[in-house]
């Protein structure tokens, strides 16, 4: 037991040291937009501050198990740091409505900044986000969608949420949405702070420059 705990403490200590980057990295990201470091300009998104919990997203799989577990969760269940699997940054594209054609291209337009980061590409992931209300359909997905997103974007998560749940998680952490109204993309960094978020306001353009300045800044992820 003794030796267990100790390994456990040294990977803890490991994995500290291995992501420190990534955090200082969004930290410096969050100070230095604020104070127009970058170029003389503000972040594009909305900074969240502190940030929420990958797990605040409360993002199920099409069975209702969760998609994704908290950073302390996941490293509480290691043995070895061998064990670890680096994480990817997360784009999160969140939907209330079944995705007509102004959400795919949306979709679509995610896709081609994805692609467009070169060498940047496989530290990136995208999931789409479909919240609705659970205790009525646990698929909300409409199966023409389900098809569809098989067909154009194979590399895309699909994942489902409680809509209230989401709303509700978030407020806590002081991020006012309206998922009725709205759709929203998060950023997620490799340790599962959601930091940023963007409505349909926002051009891909200003996504995309935002994000190009947080993988440049965060050596890891």
């Amino acid at each position: 037991m003794q030796q267990m705990t100790r390994t456990k403490l040294k990977l803890a200590f490991l994995l500290l040291i291995a992501f420190v980057p990534i955090t200082m990295a969004t930290f410096a990201f969050r100070s230095a937009s604020e104070s127009g470091f970058f170029g003389g300009t503000v972040n594009k998104g909305n900074l969240i501050n502190p940030p929420a919990d990958i797990t605040d997203l409360a993002m199920l799989d099409a069975a209702g198990n969760p998609v994704f577990r908290s950073f302390d969760e996941l490293v509480a269940e290691l043995e070895s740091d061998d064990d670890y699997e680096p994480q990817p940054w997360h784009i999160v594209f969140v939907n209330a409505q079944d995705c007509d054609s102004s959400c795919r291209e949306r979709i679509h337009l995610l896709r081609q900044m994805h692609i467009t980061l070169n060498k940047n590409t496989p530290r990136v992931r995208r999931y789409y986000l479909e919240a609705g209300d659970l205790a009525a359909n646990m698929s909300p997905l409409s199966q023409e969608s389900r098809e569809h997103f098989r067909a154009e974007f194979p590399s895309m998560g699909v994942a489902f949420a409680d809509e209230a749940s989401v709303e509700n998680n978030l407020a806590a952490k002081g991020v006012e949405l309206n998922l009725s109204d709205d759709n929203y993309i998060f950023f997620v960094d490799p340790v599962g702070n959601v930091m940023m978020y963007y409505d349909s306001t926002h051009g891909i353009d200003e996504i995309k420059t935002d994000l190009e300045k947080l993988l440049r800044h965060s050596s890891l992820g």
